[in-house]
């Protein structure tokens, strides 16, 4: 008995639905860019609960007649390409005629659409034929899903919630109206209206209704071509980054895709100006001859292949670099107080704050010139105050000066670690790197990287058992979100209330933060926060351990020693001794070593003096 046999059409359709239609914005995509290759310039999308009840989009397209509105619920049925020639030069959003029946044999399907002259509606419900008929309809298309996966239980039971559902569809629509500046897309959940565009085809106005006026802005215009590719769009100055990929759009011919090239590339370009961990918001169309590019690699149709990659990797990279180059990248500041005045201790408290001074030219030997200063000297450890000083001359180029590099260094608890070796300070060379000894050779000494390492250790001390205690801001802080992520960050913004951050909806999709809590002092709080949120988005979970290890490493860069720093001999020596004080005194926190050791033996040989 022959066991092979044909699937019948409902069963190829439900499978086929299984790689086309993987959740309720997996529909609005089909449905709208079938709206968009019928020449619609109005896009109406109506959702409720997230798509699982019902989903709704409207068009004024082109229509269709009577016998085309039956012959779309066939599998591979499709207007848009013929032959072979056609499948490699494609100029619409869709072509595998697999959408309409994929969707209709998974859920309840209406189809009312008209070319102007009659109106025709035909009915599917979970892959069958129902109903069809006339109705009144003026020029366009109006496609309504309802009960979607009511027939396929383990894909409706996998389904995540009504505010990540929607997302995940704002998402999509605001992808499509940015490929499509000209065409007037609205959205609408629950009958209220979330996202427009006016389709005047000003594609920077699309950006604002994103992300806001301030960052649309901050744009700057980006356009290059060659023999094969052109391009066109928007990036975003330094100053406005994001702590994740996801704002980095690409398209290609109007498709927005997720090619991983293209979005290395135009990152790459901000490796130079952006710090490790942020990203820009970048919207950029590549126009290319349909032949160079394949769009038929997966169903979904968000996956491509360019034939000339490396080509086109190089003009986005050098295009996006000569843009950033062009235009003044000073930080603008804000008019906004401080950080330091923002953070303020309480007076019981201890503070780990720089001082703020003036840099030194010339300054007394390191004891003499601290004990006027009271406060100073009773943190400086008694035995570096007792060490005989010679009188020196020490430049310093630095904002710390070597006053507050005993006051960050010296902390009773740090102070009270034992020293796992004791190297003697010598010299210092190019206000860089430290000459030490001891019984068993000679050690070199990086500095910056030292004081990095030990700061590191220092901080993270500090900030190992998180304070609650709130510290209100004299300038609230205001970040703003495209709505697909700020629906999802209403539903889980409770974790980060746990380590203190509330944030307070101000705007439609934006938010105001008038407190903080004390253990984020001294760490840059909008870059922080913003970290989290991208964190909680992507994971549902906040590792607030990681993220702070990213923070004091970048915390302690910035207070420790640069290059062409003079030092005295005790500051020297403070800080040998601090580094043999930490855990890990061989590495800073980003991996660079921090001490070079020469046996005598070595020293020997160098200079020839055993064999």
């Amino acid at each position: 008995m022959a066991k092979i046999r044909q699937l019948d059409d409902v069963l190829s359709n439900k499978i086929a639905a299984g790689e086309v239609v993987e959740r309720p914005s997996s529909v609005v995509k089909e449905l709208v860019e079938n709206s968009v290759d019928a020449g619609a310039t109005r896009i109406e999308v109506f959702i409720e609960d997230g798509g699982l009840q019902k989903i709704k989009v409207v068009d004024n397209g082109e229509g269709m007649a009577r016998e085309d509105a039956r012959l779309c619920f066939s599998r591979h049925a499709t207007s848009k390409i013929k032959d072979d020639h056609d499948l490699f030069n494609i100029m619409t959003l869709g072509f595998r005629g697999e959408a309409i029946p994929s969707i209709a044999s998974v859920s309840h399907f209406d189809l009312r659409t008209s070319t102007g002259e009659e109106g025709t509606y035909v009915q599917y419900e979970f892959g069958k034929y129902k109903d069809e008929g006339i109705c009144d309809l003026p020029r366009g298309t109006q496609m309504t899903v309802t009960k979607l996966f009511q027939n396929v239980p383990a894909r409706l039971k996998y389904l995540k919630s009504v505010n990540s559902e929607f997302a995940s569809i704002h998402q999509y629509v605001e992808r499509i109206a940015l490929a499509y500046p000209t065409i007037a897309i609205t959205l609408y959940h629950n009958d209220k209206m979330i996202f427009q565009t006016n389709g005047k085809g000003n594609l920077l106005e699309v950006i604002a209704s994103m992300f806001g006026v301030s960052t649309a802005k901050n744009m700057l215009p980006i356009s290059l071509e060659n023999d094969e590719f052109e391009m066109s769009g928007y990036i975003s100055k330094i100053d406005t980054s994001r702590a994740s990929k996801t704002n980095i759009i690409t398209l290609v011919n109007h498709r927005y895709v997720k090619n991983a090239m293209s979005i290395d590339a135009i990152n790459s370009a901000y490796r130079a100006y952006l710090a490790d961990n942020r990203y820009p918001i970048a919207v950029i169309n590549i126009e290319v001859d349909p032949y160079l590019v394949d769009v038929n690699v997966h169903p979904s149709k968000l996956e491509v292949r360019f034939s000339k990659e490396y080509e086109l990797r190089d003009l986005i990279y050098n295009g996006v670099l000569d843009a950033l180059q062009q235009v003044d990248l000073t930080y603008q500041v804000k008019n906004k107080q401080t950080e330091r005045e923002t953070f303020k201790p309480q007076l019981d408290q201890v503070t780990f704050d720089l001082p703020e001074e003036k840099p030194i030219v010339y300054i007394q030997p390191a004891v003499q010139s601290v004990s006027h200063d009271s406060q100073t000297t009773d943190l400086i450890d008694e035995q570096y105050a007792n060490m005989v000083q010679e009188e020196k001359v020490i430049y310093q180029n630095d904002e710390m000066s070597c006053k507050s590099l005993e006051k960050t260094t010296s902390h009773e608890t740090f102070q009270q670690k034992p020293i796992k070796e004791k190297i003697y300070a010598k010299t210092q060379i190019h206000g860089t790197y430290l000459i030490g000894e001891n019984e068993k050779g000679m050690y070199m000494v990086d500095q910056h990287a030292a004081q990095e390492r030990i700061n590191y250790e220092y901080y993270k001390e500090q900030f190992s058992h998180l304070d609650l205690t709130m510290q209100p801001l004299l300038v609230p802080l205001q970040f703003e979100y495209p709505m697909s992520e700020f629906l999802i960050l209403e539903e889980r913004k409770g974790i980060l209330e746990k380590v203190g951050i509330n944030l307070e909806v101000f705007g439609e999709h934006g938010y105001i933060l008038r407190n903080l809590p004390l253990w984020m002092k001294k760490i840059d709080e909008n870059i922080f926060v913003d970290e989290m949120v991208q964190e909680i988005l992507k994971k549902n979970h906040l590792d607030v351990v990681a993220l702070q290890e990213h923070a004091i490493a970048t915390l302690s860069c910035k207070a420790s020693l640069k290059a062409n720093t003079y030092l005295s001999p005790s500051d020297m020596q403070t800080i040998f001794d601090n580094l043999m004080r930490c855990e890990n005194p061989y590495v800073c926190p980003h991996g660079r070593p921090t001490i070079l050791f020469y046996s005598d033996y070595e020293l020997e040989k160098l200079f020839k003096r055993v064999v």
